[in-house]
């Protein structure tokens, strides 16, 4: 059958028609590989410059992306392309802890720690997201911020506090330095009084072996009591390490107002002590407590300076108290420390535990004793509160959790359910 030239342009139309279409589609290809090139170096740009770690875990939790701080971090080379799993870089002993909130979905601020190559553990917080693709690829999402420098200024936080602490009970040890100095010089005036009374003697050492042997005996007791002050000192003014255990505290109490006992006296101040011999022990550190108690009674005989009849009343029993954190019942060891000095002002009150300030004259303190008290009293768990009126005195009520035996508790709680 014969074509007729219509027919051909028909089919040379059609034919540019076909070719029009195939090179759209090839630039219509083109500019969406580039485009999908072009997402990938975005999203490459972006993880590059986060500061975080990033990284995506498969179903079966190995590492198919991660960012430069990843790498970086846990000093693994992206170069290498070796497989990478959830298990090799948080350890054996996080693996369970992390694997756990991963595969249950969302989760924010898990605090743990990843591993390096070389088996260094870097302290982190974890965020993660479950997203699910359209062919059904399950992918774990996941964020880790490094937390060493923060735990590095932490740990050097504790440091500055415990020189603090250790300052403070120096500056302590010197504001009582008048009332050591007249506990020291009676000792020592009695040492050299008998002495020379000895030496007299030994003119006729056998017509005076009495006197000689009853003088000695004085001398040797004289020089117990000027040691055991000046170890009192030195107990006091020790550094030690910050190590928790459980701790009497009327022990505590009754060690540092006998350390106080000659300052009370040339203060003419009347002790009103009165110790609940039954209360637990306490979970803290003893060095720290003692500072407490220290810093608080030294407060109250200053408070007292103008007072005619001083009398300082310290106080140990069992208060059940809503615990500030759990807004729980529990039952806290109390003390409190009284005086009836000059008091405080509703506005000085609210001021007191703020570092720096202080009611003294310039120059004769550095405003951080009860700054620090607070600091120590809720690092232990407990919580500190004041009641003052000017005129009448100031009361501390110091606030702390007493440590239960679990071995007993857990005896006792099921010969409970046995009865």
């Amino acid at each position: 059958m014969n074509r007729t030239g219509s027919d051909h342009k028909t089919d040379k139309r059609l034919i540019e028609i076909l070719e029009k279409q195939k090179q759209d589609l090839v630039i219509r290809f083109l500019k969406k590989n580039e485009e999908v090139e072009a997402g990938k170096d975005f999203t490459n740009q972006i993880l590059s410059s986060l500061s975080s770690l990033f990284f995506l875990l498969s179903k079966e939790l190995v590492i198919v992306q991660a960012n430069k701080e990843f790498y970086r971090c846990l000093e693994y080379s992206p170069e290498n392309n070796e497989q990478l799993t959830l298990e090799q870089i948080s350890g054996e002993k996080n693996y369970e802890l992390i694997k756990t909130a991963v595969t249950e979905g969302e989760f924010n601020s898990l605090e743990t720690h990843l591993r390096t190559r070389t088996g260094k553990e870097v302290p982190v917080i974890l965020k993660g997201s479950t997203y699910t693709s359209e062919s059904g690829r399950i992918l774990y999402m996941l964020i880790a911020s490094d937390r060493t420098d923060f735990q590095t200024m932490m740990v050097r936080m504790c440091e500055a506090q415990e020189q603090l602490i250790h300052s403070d009970r120096l500056v302590s040890l010197g504001e009582m330095a008048a009332g050591v100095s007249h506990e020291l010089t009676q000792p020592l005036n009695a040492i050299l009084l008998f002495a020379r009374n000895c030496i007299k003697a030994l003119d006729n050492p056998l017509q005076n072996k009495e006197m000689l042997t009853g003088n000695l005996n004085i001398i040797i007791d004289r020089v117990n009591k000027a040691t055991s002050i000046i170890r009192s000192l030195q107990n006091f003014g020790r550094k030690v390490p910050d190590e928790i255990s459980e701790v009497n505290i009327n022990t505590i109490l009754r060690n540092i107002l006998e350390f106080l006992d000659s300052q009370l006296r040339l203060s003419d101040i009347q002790l009103d002590l009165q110790l609940d011999e039954t209360i637990p022990r306490v979970l803290g550190q003893e060095v720290k407590l003692e500072q407490v108690c220290l810093n608080l009674i030294q407060n109250a005989i200053q408070a007292m300076g103008k007072t005619e009849y001083p009398v300082l009343t310290v106080k140990t029993r069992l208060q059940k108290r809503v615990a500030p954190e759990t807004l729980e019942e529990k039952t806290f060891v109390l003390i409190t420390i009284e005086d009836n000095g000059e008091g405080m002002s509703k506005n000085t009150q609210k001021k007191i535990f703020d570092p720096f300030f202080s009611t003294r004259e310039v120059g004769t303190g550095m405003g951080l004793g009860l700054s620090i008290v607070d600091q120590i009293v809720r690092g232990f768990s407990g919580f500190i509160k004041v009641e003052s009126f000017p005129g009448f005195g100031t009361c501390f009520s110091v606030l702390l959790l007493p440590c239960y035996n679990e071995k007993r508790e857990e005896k006792e709680d099921h010969e409970t359910a046995r009865s």
